[in-house]
């Protein structure tokens, strides 16, 4: 639970080492009787906190220093460890004082002053009510099927397209009449992979520097991130080891041509994409064609081996990406990471390197970017 809760403090906080500004949030409590709220968040010093509050008469107080507004987590007694406890909710502090009343059970329904930020997200959530109201019982049939099978409850998503679309129409309506606030910057974080580099860039630059060092560094980093692992780069040299035990390096696979696949055993458009990627392997492999597996399956071996066997898709090379889960939410770079140093946000994606090393093709995602692949390999080997 903590570890959770510290990346999300972690992404979602403004705040740097700047000049220290005093902060109190008093809390009113209807409930059952409750000893201690928490509240978790990022200090002046850019250190994460958990702080605690005893619960006297259905009042409690929290105080520190802030160096500018920054997301927190105010948790009563939780019933789970998810963000999605009825006793826990997601707020925006800021330097000076503010008050918050809370209901158990009803955390998410917090009414909050002293926090301008706060009132704006507030205001925009009332906008969105309706729309979540409508979408209320597909949310909940998710949240059943979730529990039972993880493929069907992707399968399940696909037919959110329509809400998503709509809640984006209320968040750019937001961040184009507020750019540069807080609170696009925390909206816009939503949309990085989503957007193109153009938008993104424009967006990113009405930001100030405090906010573009702070919650805006997502978005400079998945605007580094695609200038890595894309067509016109050389490719990661990467060296590990593969399904069986032996030594697999990539550049033993010079004068070929190489489709780095990178994919997991519960990325359903991955496994449904498999017998595609056999077709192609058919067709090219005796042309100098090759495919490497690179799974985001560190955690679940097992899983792993399953999947490539279930699949029928040993007869090419599979390894594990080589993830280092600490170093991950530490936010230390792990040179042994393939899909760090290939930039890989979504799954699946798919990287074609030619016969010098170098890249030049990548795909993502479904069948549009199939048939850019299938075309391009097909003028290679034609």
């Amino acid at each position: 639970m903590k570890n959770s809760i510290v990346l999300a403090i972690a992404l979602l906080a403004g705040a740097s080492a700047l000049a220290q500004k005093p902060f109190t949030l008093k809390g009113t409590y209807h409930g059952p009787a409750a000893n201690y709220f928490y509240l978790h968040y990022t200090g002046a010093d850019g250190k994460y906190i958990k702080d605690s509050s005893t619960v006297l008469n259905g009042r409690f107080a929290f105080k520190g220093s802030l160096s500018g507004i920054t997301g927190a987590t105010l948790q009563g007694v939780t019933k789970s460890r998810g963000m999605d406890d009825p006793n826990s909710t997601f707020i925006f502090l800021e330097p000076g004082n503010m008050t918050i009343d809370v209901t158990a059970d009803k955390f998410k329904d917090q009414i909050m002053t002293g926090s301008v930020t706060q009132k704006e997200m507030d205001a925009l959530n009332k906008q969105k009510a309706g729309l979540k109201a409508q979408w209320a019982p597909f949310f909940k049939s998710l949240d059943s099927v979730n529990k039972i099978d993880n493929f069907q409850f992707q399968e399940m998503k696909g037919g959110l397209k329509p809400y998503y679309a709509e809640m984006e129409k209320y968040d750019f309506g937001y961040i184009d009449k507020h750019p540069g606030t807080y609170l696009s910057a925390y909206l816009l974080r939503g949309y990085t992979h989503d957007m193109s580099t153009e938008r993104m860039q424009k967006y990113y630059s009405q930001l100030s520097p405090e906010l573009q060092a702070g919650i805006g560094k997502a978005m400079k980093d998945e605007l580094d991130r695609r200038k890595i692992g894309v067509p016109g780069t050389v490719a990661h040299a990467f060296a590990t080891t593969d399904i069986n035990g032996a030594p697999l390096k990539l550049a033993d696979y010079k004068g070929k041509y190489v489709l780095v696949d990178f994919w997991a055993s519960w990325c359903l458009p991955c496994r449904k994409g498999n017998p595609h990627l056999k077709k192609l392997y058919a067709e090219y492999k005796d042309k100098g064609f090759e495919i490497i597996g690179v799974s985001d399956d560190d955690g679940k071996p097992d899983a792993w081996r399953k999947a490539v066997a279930d699949d029928g898709i040993g007869m090419w090379k599979h390894v594990l990406r080589g993830m280092d889960r600490e170093k991950l939410m530490a936010g230390v770079f792990n040179p042994a990471d393939i899909s760090k140093q290939y930039g890989i946000a979504t799954l699946p994606t798919k990287v074609l390197i030619d016969r010098d090393g170098n890249i030049i093709g990548r795909y993502s995602g479904g069948e549009e970017d199939d048939a850019k692949m299938d075309e391009q390999l097909k003028s290679i080997f034609k």
